[in-house]
């Protein structure tokens, strides 16, 4: 049986799902670990970018082959002027020889290459381990959100269902029947916009993940552990030790290294040697014929470096080491600044969650609802007054979610500036290193 393309990706989706652990099958439900895992194992973006490693080797590879050999024939003869028999006739290779280290030099150059494109591959892990966190967490909000309008809408039908009594009973007036069933098509539209919302919210997600947009997610709803934060200064140096960029600035450096140092070398251009067996005959006249002549010929040519000593290629890479160790400065700066900025939210947004999560205020507002609910029912107090009383509920669980949402927001950004931290607040975004290419060396 044939699939198309979409069947085929949905296929792939629930195969890579299926190969999670069963402890999170049982539940049919994915916490952002197992999420992040299969983004890194199936991400259309991140698969293209590990190509680079490969190119990277090919041209290594390329970089270590010596120049092929020429083939040189030559004939010279008289058959169309005197005649006389005279000719020259000559077979030979020539091959360069790098004698100045060039071929070596090329290889260093190559192999910083290859620690570029694994650095960036590490990199794009970082980034997409954040995005996943970011469409994670968004998905999250907007299932909460629907869950708190369910319950509106279920207290709602049965106020209007109530109403809708009362009004028959003669007890209120039209106004308020119709006003109980505005209120109820009010947060129907407000779910739809949310289902709406949560479809693209779904799509996106299911883009990282490299499956159809269609794939069904069920998400656990687990939220990161407030923890105690580490000092501020120590963050800021774990972020310039572990952050990619920071690998591949000074990778950039050693690389303009390299090739001021090729450069250099290059000065000294191939030597070439030339290896060829001549035959020649020469006409004497009134001589009897001349047998024929044979040689063996070798030739050296060294070029020398006299005019052009390469001098413009060696400014050029010691200006791209002067501008790779700006950039470093620059980087730095603004890793600090935005590991600095985002702990500051952190610690502020965390506070303000915790404080968000008071039972007490919760308590007494759902009190308030049972006592309004029961009031309009014996004709107490307006339907007015129950929607003002829904409505204060309704804010504070939105004002709740909004205070979670920028938090989970914070959060992501954090740890995705921290780059590879082991602490429980960030274990979903960290990933074990796959190459320490290069040890972060403190700038001033």
């Amino acid at each position: 049986m044939k699939l198309d393309k979409q069947s085929s990706k949905r296929v792939a989706c629930l195969l890579v799902f299926s190969m999670l652990p069963l402890s999170g099958f049982a539940v049919t439900t994915w916490n952002l670990a197992s999420v992040t895992k299969i983004a890194l194992a199936n991400n259309k973006d991140l698969k293209a970018a590990r190509y680079n490693v490969l190119l990277a080797v090919s041209r290594l590879k390329q970089t270590g082959l010596w120049a092929n050999p020429s083939l040189q024939i030559s004939n010279s003869d008289d058959r169309f002027f005197t005649n006389e028999g005279e000719y020259t006739r000559s077979i030979g290779f020539i091959q360069a020889f790098p004698v100045s280290g060039r071929i070596n030099q090329q290889k260093n150059v190559a192999r910083v290459d290859i620690a570029i494109a694994m650095a960036e591959i590490r990199n794009a892990k970082r980034q997409l381990r954040g995005q996943v966190a970011e469409n994670f967490y968004a998905l999250f909000i907007i299932d909460e959100r629907l869950k708190q309008l369910n319950k509106l809408l279920k207290i709602n039908q049965q106020l209007m269902q109530v109403s809708q009594k009362r009004f028959y009973a003669a007890e209120v007036s039209e106004l308020d029947a119709n006003t109980a069933k505005l209120e109820y098509q009010r947060l129907l539209q407000e779910k739809q916009t949310l289902e709406s919302l949560r479809i693209n919210q779904q799509a996106q997600l299911n883009l990282l993940l490299g499956c159809a947009r269609h794939t069904p997610l069920s998400l656990e709803k687990s939220l990161p552990k407030s923890v105690y934060l580490p000092p501020l200064k120590e963050l800021q140096q774990h972020a310039l030790q572990q952050r990619s960029e920071m690998q591949i600035a000074w990778l950039n450096f050693a690389r303009s290294q390299a090739d001021q140092q090729l450069a250099r070398i290059e000065r000294w251009a191939d030597w070439t040697v030339g290896l060829a067996v001549q035959q020649d005959k020469i006409a004497v006249e009134g001589a009897p014929l001349q047998k024929p002549d044979r040689t063996l010929n070798v030739n050296l040519a060294i070029p020398l470096p006299l005019i052009n000593t390469n001098q413009g290629r060696i400014m050029e890479t010691k200006l791209k080491g002067t501008q790779a160790l700006i950039k470093l400065k620059a980087l730095k700066f603004a890793i600090q600044n935005e590991v600095a900025s985002n702990y500051g939210q952190v610690k502020a947004l965390q506070t303000a969650w915790l404080q968000s999560q008071s039972g007490e205020t919760f308590k007494l507002i759902n009190r308030n609802i049972k006592l309004a609910r029961e009031a309009y029912r014996n004709g107490q107090i307006s339907l007015l007054e129950v929607l003002q009383i829904q409505r204060q509920q309704n804010e504070l669980q939105t004002n709740r979610l909004n205070v979670l949402e920028k938090y989970l927001r914070a959060v992501v950004k954090f740890c995705t500036a921290l780059g590879n931290n082991r602490i429980s607040l960030c274990s979903p975004f960290s990933g074990k290193r796959t190459i320490n290419v290069f040890i972060h060396h403190e700038i001033s």
